[in-house]
Order: C-alpha cells, then structure tokens, then sequence
C-alpha cells in the first residue's frame, strides 16, 4: 500500500480557537401614543382569551398558541429579543410578511401580561414601552391559515390527510390532545392513524370529508397544520435481453450493507439470493405482496454498478456490498403498484433506521412525490430524514426525481416550467440528492455526454440552496422525448432472468450510494458529514445546455463524483481532512500546510487551493422559514512577507448560501503569499432553539492542487511535513 497516495488527517495540535466578541442590537419602534397603543392591545389580548379560553383542547395544555404582528415592513425577527421579555416564545415566521410570526405563552403569563399593560397604559413614561412597542397586534391564528391550499373544504369530497400539532407541546399534551381529536375524528372517519414521530411531530393520518376540517381547526388551537397526505412513486423497467445460464455471482467484496428503501428486492431470482442481508416489509394498507420490479433493478445498481453489462458479458458478477430490503411499495389485490403515503413511509423508514444504524450508514431512496417542492415548506418526510440523520449520524441517498413528460420547447421552456423542479424528498436538507447525466449519446438524444439528463428535476432546495448536490448516470432520451433502451442505464430484472433497462435518478442515486458506502468502509468511525465533504468535493464538473441561462448548481450541483479521488489523491494534488465540533463563542483556526515546491517564486507552478466543508445544523420542525438552526462561515488565510493576510474569494469560485450545511469555494494564487503553514477559520451562528452549549459537528477537506502538473504535491507534503502529518493506512475492497 506505500504507493498510495491516502489523504493526510489534520493532528489535533494544528488546531486552535481564539474568543470573538459577540454584538447586535434592534431597532426601536416609535408610537405617537404608547396610551392608545396599549389600550389597543388590551382590547385584543382579552378577545384573544375569551376565545382561546374556550377551545376544547384549553384544557389540557399550559399555553396559548398564537400570531404576533410588528408594525408594517419591520421585521418581527429584530423585534424577537424584546418580545420575548413579556413571555412569548416565537414559534415560526412567516414566509410571506416580515412582520408576522406565530407564538405561544404560558397561560399564567398572558395573564400576568394584562396587568403589565395596565402599567403600560396608565404610567405617564410608559413602563414597559421597549417591549410592548413594537406589537402592532396579537390575535388568535387563523383557522384558514392552518389548513392546506389545495384542500376544496367548501365542496364535500373525501381527502387523505394529515393533521400535525405544534412540537411545543409536552408529550403528556400531545396524548391528552390527540385522543380528544381522534374522538371527534371518529364521527366523520372509520380509517384513522396516529404516531408520535422522533423527531417530535405528532401526526394523525386520516380520511375524512373535507368539508369537516374547518370546525375541527377551530376547536383546536394546539394544531398546527391539516395537509393533504403525499403518496410516493417509483416507475417500471424494460427488459432488454436474457441473461446467461451460466452467469456467476461472487461473494460481495464488503461485509457492508446499504438498505434499499423501495418496492422489494427478489431474494430468490438467482442473482441476488447472496446478496439481500435481510428484509423489512412495510406495504401500503392496501397492498397484499411485494412488486419488486424497481426495488430489484435499483438494489443492483447499487452492489454491482453502473458497468453490470460488461459483467453480464463476462458472465460473472461481483457486488460491492449487501442491501437491506425495506419494501414500502406494492400491489394491491387488481395487481395495481401502490405507493406508500407520508405517513406509512416515516413509520417505516424510522422504525428500520432506529433498529440498524449501527450496521447500515447509507439508505437509498430511488422514490419520489411528483409535486414540485415550494420555497421555505419542508415536507414532513424530510423533517423526519433530517432529524434520524442527525441522531443516528445515517446517510440518505435521494434521487432527485423525474420529468415524466415535455413541460415546453427543450431545453429553455422545458426547465424553466415550475412542474421540473424536485419532489419530495428530495428536499431533505441533511439528505444527499442525485440528479441524472447522460452517459450514452446519438444523433438525435436530448442530452449530450455529461450533460444533464432531459428528466433530471432541477432545484433549487427549499432554502433556495443546492440541489440536487452531486449527478451520476441516469440514462437519456431521444428527441422528442422517447425512451430509447441504446442509451439508458441497465439493472437484473425482478425475475433474475434478464439485463432490463430504463432511465431516471431512481438509477444515477444508487451509484452515489454504493461511493458513499465505500467511504464509510474506508473510514469507519467517520460522521455523514466527512463522507458528503468528500463526494461534493471530489466532483467533476457536468454540463447544461447553452439555452440554459440559470446556473448550473441548479441542475448537476457540484458535479459528478470521482470516487477513486475522494479515497486517493492522484499526482499533481493532495488533501488534508479534519472532522471536529464548533462552539459558539470561538473561532476555530485549522492550521495546514503548502510545500515549498509551490511557492510564487517557482515560474513553473501554479497553486490552487480547494475547500469544502460540511455539517449537520439542527432543524425546527415548527419553522420552515427558519429551518436550519446553525451556520458556518469561514475565512482563509494566507502568510505573506507582512503577516497573516485575509483572502478574498470572488463569488464566482464559491458556494456558500447562509443556514445551507456545505460550504465550498477554491482559489488560485500566482503571487504575494508563502508557503508553509495557511489558516482556515471557522466561526459558528446559531439561531432558533438551539442551547448555548451546544457544539456543531462538521467536516473540513482542504486540497493542495498544482495546475501546472509539475509537482508531486503528496509526496512533497509528506516529505517536507513528515513529522506533522501522516498518510492515513486504510483498506480497500478488492
């Protein structure tokens, strides 16, 4: 293994933090008469108390939710502070109105809070004035507001739903409540569920007249939202030739398993019987078997690759690894594929991952909701995906979604149309998405080699941040927008008996997967974040069409993953990574090291430097709008003849949208720096919930990169830096 050129760990001794000093303030919110202010205000608090008072959940619970309003184009956020010195707890803002926010208070000091405006109103300096000033008004949320758009309530048609009371709420709350609301429930529905999720979502799933959901949100302040329930999808494959009789398949290389989150991988078709480790069933309630079509063809593209023909011709396959089968979809008693709703695929996917993430770090979801995602509303799937890869430090791999049909003249029309942006769950913020290129090409295709595949769904995310992150192989079509088996991607057929083919991210996402599961292998005590740092960073460049004028990131994020560089650095590079915890009063300094062979002085050199780091912020369920609860900024420097010096990186070789959890940006320098010892510096913002102590795991790649390909960085590094740093010894899979 001395040949190898494994990335160098950053010691613990180049690391070091050094105290900032925190400050902010908000504006002031001046009143004509703070007299007439407050007696407005006392007016809508007793309103607000005579009709949350009286609602059928009062009782069981020791606040009152509500929505606070600051004046006209101030922002209730720079308000925030101040508010809550009366008591208030904001919950969300809106993402409509910077002025609007819902809350709560303890009934015991919304109480106190009438006597607080008595002084307010009648003290002749207005006591109280900085906190009170800037409520414009405090009122009841409307019942309207709680209640999905796409929901008809004033035409009786039955609607499956899912109702979601406020996280605030204490466990004992959340029982007392949600047995009063299934009570009512059962007078309009014979099919009701209900399941308090890990993440702190409470969730009652039912079928029910639409008609009904009005009354039900107003009697009950403690819900947060009634939404019409998501089904997901997965498409079918074509086979296109059988298989040899005498084709062999080898032991997997690894003892890893990746779970396949999908429709049922056969077991016993002769090809993957040595490969399935174990299955979890979690069909529909109307389903009665497994389909396993797309959950077979999706399993082998994720053991044995994107190059299963050439096996096929060889008449030998050998899979990386083991799949876990989690079937969620199936076939009803007519034979129809039925998919799973939000609620059975959250069940499902967090009773597996709570019982295996010890051994199972990487589950694919090659499966998708066909509606568009919206800016700032975060899909109750993804929520809980976030939260479970946070707590069980677990990878979601996710395709990014299809294009089923032409959305206009391709490719300007085609993209620009709402409907091509990604599905559910694609969105996930801690999540890996995997969008399609093209690989295969002819005359007449919609995509050129290592252009974006025509059905690839595009971002971006819901915070307006990068989606999908990375693209590999997904097959392509031909114009006008026909399949075509001569350019699509290829997989074993449900019956083991024959190489089918199609196209989409249901098939580019399983090859990120088996890279992802490699990278845990190779480091097994790493965290999701080192292994996405090395994926997103490790990326080729891939291409859009020239009609395209929105960016890139938007459709093949960083690129196309090279895995043999995310294990290994080749001749003209080298890189360092380093996994540590953030905390809220201290820049980190990571300390790393340029060899002398790249000074500025050499003419025949030329430095780049690459950074990427990543890390898993905590999410609110409740705040869409202010999802993320922790941000990392970071600065490089550089030494110079004078000192330290700040670089500046143009916005054009860096990716960094605040609250988003990957950061990367790169820089080329031709003068006025030195070599030796450079300083990334880190600093973290947290927002929301989040405790003071709490710490921020993330993860740091840092390569040296000579474009002159002159030099042999890694070898320079190891060399001049031998007693800093070490080549870190792994093992691979033969």
């Amino acid at each position: 293994m001395a040949d190898n050129k494994f990335h160098f760990e950053i010691p613990s001794k180049n690391v070091r933090i050094e105290k900032y000093d925190k400050s902010g303030f908000s504006p002031a919110v001046p009143r004509i008469s703070h007299k007439e202010h407050g007696e407005k205000l006392k007016i809508e608090v007793l309103k607000l108390k005579e009709v949350e008072f009286g609602k059928r959940d009062s009782k069981y619970t020791n606040d009152l939710f509500l929505q606070l309003e600051t004046p006209e184009k101030i922002s209730i956020k720079s308000q925030r502070t101040k508010i809550e010195q009366l008591g208030f707890d904001f919950l969300s803002y809106s993402p409509n109105n910077i002025s609007l926010a819902t809350a709560k208070i303890e009934k015991s000091k919304y109480l106190e809070l009438e006597s607080r405006l008595d002084t307010y109103i009648e003290t002749p300096d207005a006591v109280g004035k900085t906190y009170f000033a800037p409520i414009e008004s405090i009122s009841s949320i409307s019942p309207e507001s709680k209640i999905d758009e796409n929901i008809n309530f004033e035409n009786s048609q039955e609607v499956d739903i899912l109702i979601n009371l406020f996280n605030a709420l204490s466990p004992k709350e959340i029982l007392a409540i949600s047995g009063t609301i299934i009570d009512e429930l059962r007078n309009y529905s014979d099919s009701i569920r209900q399941k308090y999720f890990q993440n702190g979502v409470n969730t009652i799933h039912c079928k029910i007249q639409s008609e009904h959901i009005p009354k039900l949100v107003s009697e009950f302040s403690t819900i947060k939202e009634i939404k019409l329930s998501q089904f997901f999808f997965v498409p079918q494959s074509t086979p296109v030739q059988a298989l040899p009789g005498d084709i062999k398949v080898n032991s997997p290389l690894s003892k890893s398993v990746i779970c396949v989150v999908d429709s049922g991988v056969n077991n016993t078709n002769g090809i993957m019987n040595g490969v399935v480790n174990s299955t979890y069933s979690y069909l529909p309630p109307t389903a009665v078997s497994a389909c396993y079509e797309h959950g077979t063809f999706v399993a082998s593209r994720c053991v044995f690759g994107d190059d299963i023909e050439q096996g096929v011709v060889a008449k030998e396959l050998t899979p990386y690894c083991s799949v876990a089968d989690l079937t969620v979809f199936g076939l009803d008693a007519t034979g129809k594929l039925v998919g799973p709703s939000d609620f059975d695929l959250k069940t499902a996917i967090e009773d597996v991952v709570s019982a295996n993430h010890a051994t199972i770090k990487v589950y694919n979801l090659s499966l998708g909701a066909p509606i568009p995602v919206k800016d700032f509303v975060v899909s109750d799937i993804s929520k809980l995906l976030d939260f479970l890869s946070k707590k069980y430090k677990v990878l979601f791999v996710i395709s990014a979604g299809n294009i089923t049909s032409l959305l206009g003249n391709f490719p300007a029309d085609h993209f620009a149309s709402p409907n091509s942006r990604i599905g559910s769950p694609a969105e996930s913020l801690l999540g890996l998405t995997v969008g399609s290129i093209a690989k295969h090409t002819n005359a007449t295709s919609l995509s050129q080699l290592n252009f974006v595949s025509a059905f690839s769904r595009k971002g971006p995310g819901v915070d307006l941040g990068i989606k999908p992150e990375v693209v590999a192989h997904g097959g392509n079509i031909l114009n006008p927008y026909t399949f075509s088996t001569r350019i699509a991607t290829y997989g074993i057929s449900k019956d083991g008996k024959s190489l089918c083919c199609d196209v989409g991210t249901s098939h580019s996402a399983p090859l990120i997967s088996q890279y992802a599961q490699r990278l845990f292998d190779i480091y097994p005590k790493a965290d999701p974040n080192l292994v996405k740092a090395l994926l997103c960073h490790f990326s080729d460049a891939r291409f859009i069409h020239d009609e395209i004028s929105d960016t890139p990131e938007n459709y093949v994020g960083f690129g196309e993953p090279l895995i043999n560089h995310a294990i290994e650095s080749h001749n003209n590079n080298a890189a360092f990574i380093y996994e540590g915890k953030l905390d809220q009063d201290n820049y980190q300094y990571i300390s790393f090291h340029v060899p002398s062979s790249l000074t500025s002085e050499n003419p025949d050199t030329s430095l780049r430097i690459k950074i990427t780091i990543t890390y898993d912020p905590p999410v609110n369920p409740d705040n869409d709008l202010e999802y993320s609860e922790s941000r990392i900024t970071a600065s490089l420097f550089k030494p110079t003849h004078d000192g330290m010096a700040t670089i500046n990186i143009s916005a054009d070789d860096k990716y960094l949208k605040p609250w988003n959890p990957i950061l990367q940006f790169e820089k080329s320098f031709h003068r006025s720096y030195l070599h030796g010892q450079w300083d990334l510096r880190l600093r973290l913002y947290t927002r929301g919930k989040t405790l003071p102590t709490y710490l921020q795991d993330f993860a740091v790649v840092i390569e040296i990169i000579d474009d002159s390909n002159k030099i042999d960085v890694y070898n320079d590094i190891l060399n001049e830096f031998k007693e800093i740093y070490k080549r870190i010894e792994i093992r691979i899979a033969a």
